[in-house]
């Protein structure tokens, strides 16, 4: 799991500002709280491989999950 964070967090290192798109629509909130709980390490066993899926499936939420762990980043420096 740690691997997975580190590949993550220097994809996030690598962004330069932000790329200009289409508008996706806001995830429900119940797949939003899965992924806030995805950055926080908080998923294990079958819920984490749940949202793996669903990251495979929809790589759209990727962006929402980088949100996510951008927040944590933020908030980790506070």
């Amino acid at each position: 799991m740690k691997n997975t964070f580190q590949v993550l967090a220097g994809f996030l290192d690598r962004l330069e500002g932000e790329v200009e798109g289409r508008e996706l629509p806001e995830p429900t909130p119940e797949i939003q709280g899965k992924l806030r709980k995805f950055a926080r390490g908080e998923l294990r066993g079958p819920d984490q491989a749940a949202v793996l899926d669903l990251l495979k499936h929809n790589p759209q939420l990727i962006a929402r999950l980088a949100e996510e762990v951008k927040a944590l980043r933020s908030e980790s420096s506070n």
